[in-house]
């Protein structure tokens, strides 16, 4: 079987059996030398072996559903992709209901496991959109419509738990698809006025700790030892850092703890003090490899289902990147947004690599 996956190429002619196993190894090194990181970075913001472990597993589930993903023929999972956003949703009204031991219901506690519905909430709601908006070859105004009234509903269930960042995300992962499929440029930018005009009121409407990261971003030296704590203190493990970094394990800020959550939402600052500059470029370039491939299975594909999923599962995992990396320097309010493949969290990880495995299965239709 002749196929070049390490070619930037994509070969358009390729016959049944080598589309079945079409992998991209670009692809799947990087997530392998993110995910791996991933787990010597945690160590070092954590010094926990059971915590490293512990996402040691979580890392190969992931992958093990990775590979199944991969390989399985979408077409005859379309159905299940069509109706797996009802299960996500009762996931959603189920965690208010019975959430875990938390302060924020956030979690369903299954005694040997505890997982994020919302998380599973943002992979499954595009890819059940892009099976419903092209399960006719046009796409009709009502389905959209009947798309965007579950992608808000979907959303509000996630805020109030609450969750702004993560349902920011899930609106987004539910109207990308519509707006991929073809919806009108008139009612789109009808509803980005719509919301720059309702800015006031979804202020009014927020949590009194959300306002406050808000208006710490803006002056995070008025509560240096409240709310701006986090962000002062990432801000001097990221400049410090210089361009070659303090080394593994010898960073101040993260070792002598003074970062909060330095294993989880700010693990990018301990990576940036750690190995600085040249560090953080060479992370960047991972990253950018990796979009840029999952991109190319977007803007190759021929197929609308294709499309669309690639397309907006590509965009969601750059908006991750971007959100917490831009948390973590002070250019955005602190939300929990967890770095891909590198934060510590089993349920963001596990979506990660199902998402990896669903673009490299709608690949095999590039």
């Amino acid at each position: 079987m002749k196929n070049s996956p390490l070619s930037f190429s994509v070969n358009m002619r390729m016959s049944s059996n080598e589309r079945q196993f079409s992998f991209d190894n670009w692809i799947i090194i990087s997530v392998l030398i993110l995910s791996l990181f991933g787990l010597a970075m945690i160590y070092s913001a954590s010094h926990s072996v059971e915590m490293t472990i512990r996402q040691g597993i979580y890392l190969v589930i992931g992958l093990i559903g990775l590979l199944f993903f991969a390989v399985s023929n979408f077409r005859k999972m379309e159905i299940f992709y069509l109706q797996s956003f009802w299960i996500g949703l009762i996931l959603l009204i189920l965690v208010l209901i019975i959430p875990s031991e938390a302060a924020t219901k956030r979690w369903i506690d299954l005694g040997f496991f505890t997982f994020q519905p919302s998380e599973l909430m943002r992979f499954i709601l595009p890819i059940s959109a892009a099976s419903f908006l092209t399960r006719n070859p046009i796409t009709k105004a009502k389905d959209w419509w009947f798309v965007i009234t579950l992608t808000f509903l979907s959303f509000y269930l996630v805020s109030i738990q609450p969750d702004l960042g993560t349902s920011l995300i899930v609106l987004l992962s539910g109207l990308l698809p519509v707006v991929i499929s073809g919806f009108p440029w008139i009612y789109i930018s009808a509803g980005s006025l719509l919301t720059i005009l309702s800015l006031p009121i979804i202020w009014i409407n927020l949590f009194d700790y959300q306002k406050q990261r808000i208006l710490t971003l803006f002056n995070p030296e008025a509560d240096i030892y409240g709310a701006g704590w986090n962000i002062v203190q990432s801000k001097i493990a990221v400049g410090s850092g210089g361009f070659f970094g303090k080394g593994y394990l010898q960073g101040t800020q993260s070792q002598l703890d003074f970062i909060p959550e330095s294993h989880s939402d700010f693990i990018f600052s301990v990576i940036a003090e750690e190995f600085g500059l040249f560090g953080v470029i060479l992370l960047f370039l991972v990253y950018g490899i990796l979009i840029y491939r999952l991109l190319l299975v977007s803007f190759l594909s021929s197929n609308r289902f294709a499309k669309i999923v690639s397309g907006t599962l590509s965009i969601i995992l750059l908006a991750y990147i971007s959100i917490n990396i831009s948390m973590v320097i002070g250019l955005l309010p602190v939300v929990g947004m967890p770095l891909p493949f590198i934060s510590q969290g089993g349920t963001a990880l596990i979506v990660n690599m199902f998402t990896i495995g669903i673009i490299l299965s709608l690949r095999k239709e590039a």
